[in-house]
C-alpha cells in the first residue's frame, strides 16, 4: 500500500517536470486584427489599414505574413457580394489593403496570416465602412 502511493507520487512528480519542459505554444486566438483609423478613399478604391496585435502584451506583430485577404458585404446581409482586394506593402506593423467596393456600406475584410514561430494560421475579420 505504501509502495503504491510512493510510486504514484513519483510518477505524478515526474510527469509535472515533463509538462513543464514542453514549450508553451501560442494559439491563433492569441492574436487579433484591429482596424487602424478610418479607411481612406484613393480614387475609386478604399485604403484599409490594419494591425495584427498579440493579445497578451498588446504589441503589434510587424513580421507577420498576410497571405489571404477577401472582402464581402456579409455585415449588410450580402455575403455573396465581394470586392477585389490588393495587399500593399506593410509599414511599421501596419498592413494596408486596397479594396474596390462595388457599393458603399459596411464591408468585412477576412484575413489570414502566418506569424513567425507559430504553427497555426491566424485568421480574423474586421468590418469597415467603405465608400464607392
Amino acid at each position: 500500500m505504501i509502495r503504491n502511493r510512493f510510486v504514484a507520487g513519483a510518477l505524478a512528480f515526474a510527469s509535472g517536470f515533463a509538462f513543464a519542459a514542453l514549450p508553451a505554444l501560442a494559439a491563433s486566438a492569441d492574436y487579433r486584427f484591429e482596424l487602424v483609423g478610418k479607411p481612406q478613399l484613393s480614387g475609386q478604391k478604399d485604403i484599409v489599414q490594419v494591425r495584427l496585435i498579440h493579445v497578451a502584451d498588446g504589441k503589434p506583430m510587424a513580421d507577420a505574413v498576410i497571405f489571404e485577404s477577401k472582402a464581402d458585404m456579409g455585415p449588410e446581409g450580402m455575403a455573396t457580394m465581394s470586392a477585389p482586394v490588393k495587399a500593399l506593402a506593410p509599414k511599421d506593423g501596419t498592413y494596408s489593403f486596397e479594396v474596390e467596393p462595388g457599393m458603399a456600406g459596411t464591408w468585412a475584410l477576412h484575413l489570414a496570416a502566418k506569424v513567425q514561430g507559430e504553427s497555426e494560421t491566424v485568421r480574423g475579420t474586421i468590418t469597415a465602412a467603405l465608400v464607392k
